[in-house]
């Protein structure tokens, strides 16, 4: 007799294609709904219905998250009372175990009806993540650690972009590098408000002034940067005027983009900090994490107690890495696994990169890793670094203590 049904929905923004499925892997019924909340109630029926006349005891529902087309029927079908009595588990399954999963069915056609067909049998196949937990209290908080993923994602992207254009106009200043951020305020100054010709012509002292005005006196030797300055602009090739123009047009668009964007990753980080205060935590207890990435690490690991061991959640992290052996052969080198959950891993990382500077056992533990190997120095001392603050983070969750160290300092 089957005991559960597996149920696969492919979502669109307008349809949700449902596949049902026994133990067996026989598809038993397949139905395409529209994605609204009416239709919502009928696929709810629907399933109880095929529950009760088939006798199953529990049931199992999947779905492939494509932004947040998915979220809506998720909340609802885990919210059912209608359900509840047949103890249902939903499941958001990762989209690249899903494709991974459909190299398998290589004679049939690319049509919704196989998507779902797939979800559920990858569903039936077994080894899932946790199920979607509802009425999350750190549901809003990870609405906001999330977006501000976005931002940073989105500033770096800027960045990147106005470097391309940066090289047009300034070549030199792209390569020399006169100042120690090419983004601090007076190397932007300098970038948006003098061509190179402009600053060969004009005399070291005029410079002088005007790198000491917009750097506000904070350069020790503003003489060496003047001719850092004046050598980055002797090297750069010459933009023909009209092309000049539009560059510089582009630099300041990027440059007023980027403003916008730092002044929201502001205002979200105060967000954030304020819902997070409301959520009693422990995390905040390790000097040096503070209160943004530890509420990104919070909202995303969620109830602890799903996790049976601290190797779990680092899998969940995407913190792990494969093995490669054949015969005797054993790779010392290979690749972090990097399928788990991306915005845990981002503040994990985040976390570890400020405990090496804040924390000395974890600034010695860096050291000692970035010393290991010559490639890739600092992103495997961040990665392995993160991945111990993994086993901190489990502790400090699961038994609700305060971290103490004799060795916890500031930088």
């Amino acid at each position: 007799m089957s005991k559960t049904l597996f149920v696969g929905c492919d979502l669109s923004s307008k349809t949700n294609t449902v596949c049902l499925m026994d133990e067996k892997g026989a598809q038993l019924a397949t139905k395409t709904l529209t994605n609204t909340l009416s239709d919502a109630h009928t696929l709810e029926s629907w399933l109880v219905e095929v529950v009760e006349k088939r006798k199953f005891f529990t049931l199992k529902i999947a779905t492939e998250p494509t932004a947040f087309l998915d979220l809506h029927l998720v909340d609802f079908l885990a919210s059912s009372d209608k359900l509840k009595p047949f103890n249902p588990s939903i499941y958001q399954l990762n989209p690249k175990i899903v494709s991974n999963f459909k190299r398998a069915y290589t004679d049939r056609d690319k049509i919704d009806e196989l998507d779902a067909f797939v979800i559920a049998d990858r569903l039936r196949f077994g080894r899932l993540m946790e199920p979607y937990e509802t009425h999350k209290p750190y549901l809003p908080l990870r609405r906001l650690t999330r977006y501000r993923f976005h931002l940073v994602e989105a500033i770096a992207r800027e960045k990147a972009y106005f470097l391309t254009h940066l090289y047009l106009k300034f070549s030199g200043f792209y390569v020399e590098k006169p100042f120690a951020s090419l983004f601090g305020a007076t190397s932007l100054a300098v970038i948006t408000e003098l061509s190179p010709d402009e600053i060969i012509n004009l005399p070291e002292e005029q410079l002088a002034d005007f790198v000491i005005q917009n750097s506000r006196k904070r350069f020790k030797e503003p003489e060496a940067v003047v001719k850092a300055v004046k050598r980055a602009a002797r090297e750069s090739y010459r933009l023909r005027p009209a092309l000049s123009s539009s560059i510089s047009l582009i630099l300041a668009s990027i440059l007023q983009s980027i403003r916008a964007l730092k002044d929201a990753l502001r205002k979200v980080d105060a967000a954030i900090e304020k819902e997070f205060k409301a959520l009693p935590n422990t995390l905040q207890s390790v000097k040096g994490i503070g209160p943004v990435y530890s509420a990104g690490i919070f909202s995303e690991v969620g109830d602890i107690n799903r996790f049976p061991r601290e190797d779990t959640l680092a899998k969940y992290a995407g913190l792990t890495w494969r093995k490669y052996q054949s015969g005797k052969f054993n790779a010392q080198q290979t690749r972090m696994t990097r399928t788990g959950n991306k915005y845990l891993r981002y503040y994990l990382i985040e976390a570890a990169n400020a405990l090496s500077v804040h924390n000395a056992e974890y600034k010695a533990y860096y050291e000692a890793k970035f010393k290991e190997v010559t490639k890739h120095q600092q992103k495997r001392a961040l990665a392995l670094t993160a991945r111990k603050i993994v086993r901190l983070v489990y502790a400090l969750l699961k038994k609700g203590q305060l971290y103490k160290a004799d060795y916890q300092q500031e930088g």
